[in-house]
């Protein structure tokens, strides 16, 4: 057997640089390097391969990269050089796409190996929804095979039988780059660069051909598909004008100012183009829809017919636009106050503009009413970070910062309003053999407002209040103590946590009950008629994850004599996180997981120059056991009514009300606990002369 996530490529690398006149006032720099990547890996089919998710396709990977640089170094005077360079990066993409060996599970009747389009398993039978029954002629849809082997499907049924995708892409990155560094002027240094870049991508030739069988219902009169084949091309265009300038005056001994300076500026467009489509199915009518009817038909698409979703109509243009724009400034005053401290504060401003247009959207406008794929959205950011380096004593350090920043708008929902960064770090040691450090760092972001709100007459109304929170905190401890040079002691630990939450919505069918979820809160959903009409309702819940993280690590290093190296050490790392859950079938998984190696090493060095070293690991991995959502609900969400949860262990056994989840199902099957280990053993020599 083989994993479904297969990832067996090799990688290729050279490098090359020539450096002429390196001391004299003007300097030649040259250098190429490649790089080549190839080899086979599986990835999944997506809703495209003739609309099955169940297929695994294998890629084999071949893309290349040529990079060439060209430099030229000017010393003017001392402390100041300019440098003019050109940097040409070159990228062929050659990848293609086919069926994976393992998916050809099935044989049609004369021995041609088949992938089924839908998954099956001894817990799944195979469906009779992906069957033509007006042409199955009663028989089943799977029959051992008489010979041994994989089985024989009912020739009505729908399989893939060849698959290729091809898309060569080819990418021309020339970029210009004009850099100064200067400390020439007493008191003054200063630094900076301009780049250019124009670059070409081009996809001349999209090729995506299937073979096999995709059934419709023929006692409609509809066509069984036999086989597809697109084509199409591509190309697009990345201009970027980029600058940076940094300048530092020391406008005393202890006081000093400095202006920083960014700004870059993207614009891509680009477009694509379906330039064909051909189709060969079975004729219409009952009993046609079998992969041995040899009468079929050919059909070659119209422009303007469409084709599968995401790609434009066939001989239509799609055009698509995405540009950014940052100008960011930040004026740094640095005050040395005594020979142990130093503090300073930045204040940064940021224009950030984004701007996308998608089809024949405009771009270059505010995003309009019902239109939330074209526009321009502008975002201002004002922020102060101050930081501080003190030494309270000879043998200590400390040293920290705190950063506020907001913005007056938001790309996305998860993007940021408000931020607050705090940062100390700190090293004490007590001893010269001893040192003690320590390290906080704590990263809090919110957006508390509606995400770009109602305009008049939009009848698609933004999501909001998000009430979004995310936070990233850690606090860590180490310590090492090294007495003389026979052994010592090193130990570390640290706890992480990691959490965000957003009111999110979702949409229940009226026809089925909620598989599981979380207490609903909060009015994060489009409130209009037509999402709440008809099959649909919509439902509100807090979306959550949180993954603390506990770290530990020690190693005890012992050296008897001179010659002989030796260290014992032991490394965990557990999680013990929760989320939430919208299948109440799903489990926690890696969230809740431990993951240790305990190691032992050693090295000899028998004579001068030859060493033998030995090292053994061990690595375990085990997930906790039931786990998944505590809550399922029943019933579905009304405009006046919300769902109301109950536990999931009181529906287990409960016909119809989807009681089966991570936390009352046995721990098997599909909620069964990854654990796994193993046991690694390396010897070596290193010989040097």
């Amino acid at each position: 057997m083989s994993s479904p996530l297969l990832f067996n490529t090799v990688r290729r690398m050279t490098d090359t640089k020539l450096t002429l006149l390196p001391l004299a006032k003007v300097t030649f720099r040259f250098g190429y390097s490649q790089s080549v990547m190839q080899g086979p890996s599986y990835t999944p089919g997506g809703y495209q391969m003739a609309g099955s998710y169940s297929l695994i396709l294998q890629e084999y990977q071949r893309n290349s990269s040529d990079d060439f640089t060209g430099a030229a170094d000017w010393k003017p005077v001392a402390g100041t050089k300019l440098t003019f360079e050109e940097q040409i990066d070159h990228y062929k993409g050659d990848s293609y796409f086919t069926l994976a060996p393992g998916d050809f599970i099935v044989q049609e009747s004369d021995g041609t190996r088949a992938a089924p389009l839908i998954t099956y398993d001894s817990l799944t039978p195979y469906a009779s929804s992906a069957c033509d029954a007006t042409s199955m002629g009663g028989s089943p849809m799977l029959t051992a095979s008489p010979t041994g082997g994989a089985p024989l499907i009912n020739a009505a049924c729908a399989v893939a039988t060849n698959y290729f995708r091809s898309q060569p892409t080819r990418i021309l990155y020339p970029t210009e780059i004009m850099r100064l560094q200067s400390s020439s002027i007493k008191n003054i240094a200063m630094n900076g660069d301009i780049r250019y870049t124009d670059a070409n991508m081009n996809l001349p030739a999209y090729y995506d051909s299937f073979q096999g069988l995709t059934t419709a219902n023929a006692a409609k009169g509809t066509a069984s598909n036999r086989s597809y084949l697109y084509t199409g091309a591509g190309s697009a265009k990345r201009e970027v004008m980029a600058l940076d300038y940094g300048v530092t005056w020391a406008a005393t001994k202890t006081v000093s100012l400095e202006e920083q300076i960014s700004y870059s500026n993207v614009h891509q467009p680009g477009t694509t183009t379906m330039t064909s489509e051909t189709t060969v199915s079975d004729p219409a009518g009952a009993g046609n829809g079998t992969i041995n009817n040899l009468n079929l038909k050919t059909t070659n698409a119209a422009a303007g017919a469409s084709t599968f979703e995401g790609s434009g109509a066939i001989g239509v243009p799609t055009p698509a636009y995405f540009g950014q724009r940052f100008t960011t400034n930040n004026l740094t005053v640095s005050w040395d106050a005594t020979p142990r401290a130093t503090f300073s504060f930045t204040y940064r401003y940021q224009d950030h503009l984004i701007s996308e247009g998608q089809g024949s959207g405009a771009h270059n406008v505010p995003i309009p009413a019902n239109n939330t794929t074209s526009g321009l959205v502008t975002i201002h950011e004002n922020g102060g970070i101050f930081n501080a380096a003190v030494r309270p004593a000879k043998n200590w350090d400390l040293n920290g910062s705190v950063e506020a920043m907001y913005n007056d708008n938001a790309f996305t929902p998860m993007g940021f309003r408000q931020l607050r960064h705090f940062r100390v770090h700190t090293i004490y040691r007590p001893k010269t053999w001893a040192t003690v450090s320590g390290a906080f760092n704590d990263l809090e972001r919110h957006n508390n407002t509606n995400n770009n709100q109602s305009i008049a007459g939009n009848t698609t109304a933004y999501a909001g209040p998000l009430d979004h929170v995310d936070h990233s905190r850690v606090v860590s401890f180490g310590t090492e103590l090294f007495p003389n040079d026979r052994y010592g002691l090193d130990f570390s630990y640290s706890y992480s946590d990691v959490y965000m939450t957003d009111n999110i919505c979702y949409l229940a069918n009226a026809s089925k009950t909620l598989p599981g979820a979380a207490i609903p809160a909060g009015t994060a959903c489009p409130n209009n008629a037509a999402t709440r009409s008809g099959t649909y309702d919509v439902g509100v819940a807090k979306d959550f994850e949180d993954a603390p993280t506990q770290f530990a690590s020690v190693v005890f290093a012992y050296s008897p004599v001179k010659q002989v190296h030796s260290n014992l050490g032991f490394r965990v790392s557990s999680v013990n996180g929760t989320r939430f859950y919208n299948d109440a079938r799903d489990v926690a998984g890696s969230l809740v997981s431990t993951y240790q190696s305990p190691y032992l090493n050693l090295s000899w060095e028998s004579k001068p120059g030859l060493t033998w070293k030995a090292e053994y690991n061990f690595f375990g991995y085990g997930e906790g056991g039931p786990s998944g959502a505590q809550y399922c609900s029943t019933t579905n969400p009304t405009p006046t009514v919300p769902v109301t949860p109950v536990l999931c262990s009181s529906l287990s056994g409960v016909a119809g009300t989807g009681g089966q989840t991570g936390m009352t199902i046995s721990p098997a099957g599909e909620t069964a606990p990854r654990n796994f280990h193993a046991n690694n053993l390396v010897l070596g020599v290193h010989y040097q002369f």
